[in-house]
């Protein structure tokens, strides 16, 4: 039985656990679990999870964030991780987890939904696909952080 469900404080410890084991799955360092869960705490406003359970057990997540303005001066959801751990991978949960988080951008009065994904997953690229998505090749997904982040604060 899956349970879709926005994270309280008593999910903490189980989304850490899916956290490290997602980290682990792109091969990107980690940082220490007490440091992950003190992130959770102290998340911004607005940033929301949602969860995925499978029989009382962490299945996996989306997270997400309301944007404004987008095309038509309009508002919008901008979906940072979707992610299905590996024992529930390839059995619907991912198409859950985008199909609540679209009641959701309805249900809060958006028109969209915008993520990125890598160019060379070209698996994730079909599924999201298949869920009606759209790539826009006349957008590119620009990064500033660490030192060009520090030196851009300071230029002006």
């Amino acid at each position: 039985m899956t349970t879709l469900r926005e994270i309280d404080e008593a999910d903490f410890e189980a989304m850490a656990d899916a956290l490290i084991e997602m980290q682990a799955y792109y091969r990107v360092p980690c940082p220490p679990r007490d440091a992950i869960i003190a992130g959770l705490k102290s998340r911004p406003v607005g940033s929301r999870i949602l969860l995925a359970y499978e029989h009382d057990r962490l299945a996996g997540f989306a997270c997400f964030s309301a944007l404004y303005p987008g095309p038509g001066l309009t508002s919008g959801f901008f979906l940072k991780e979707l992610y299905v751990r590996n024992e529930w991978r390839g059995g619907g949960l991912g198409r859950k987890l985008m199909s609540r988080l679209a009641a959701i951008a309805q249900q809060d009065g958006h028109g969209r939904i915008d993520w990125t994904v890598d160019a060379d997953d070209l698996r994730l690229q079909g599924f999201y696909e298949m869920l009606g998505g759209q790539a826009l090749p006349a957008k590119r997904f620009f990064r500033i952080t660490g030192s060009e982040l520090a030196q851009l604060a300071e230029r002006f």
